[in-house]
């Protein structure tokens, strides 16, 4: 209710929200130790200990948060 979705000639319709559920379902980095407890990633606080790999692109970020918040700004320019 709080986005103002675009229609862009060509874009999708895809909702914000949705597209960020997708990216940390895809990205989901499994098991992170956080504040010395093993355990699965929960919050985006766990998704910042996270360390990230080079994707196919040849582009690797600090760690599994910022892969997924620059990548929904990519999604979100290009809609």
């Amino acid at each position: 209710m709080s986005w103002t979705v675009l229609d862009y000639a060509g874009g999708h319709r895809r909702p914000p929200n949705n597209i960020l559920g997708l990216l940390c379902r895809e990205h989901f980095p499994g098991l992170v130790e956080y504040a010395g407890v093993t355990g699965p990633a929960f919050t985006f606080d766990h998704y910042a200990v996270a360390p990230d790999a080079v994707d196919q692109n040849g582009r690797e970020f600090n760690n599994k948060a910022e892969r997924v918040k620059q990548e929904l700004w990519v999604s979100l320019s290009i809609m």
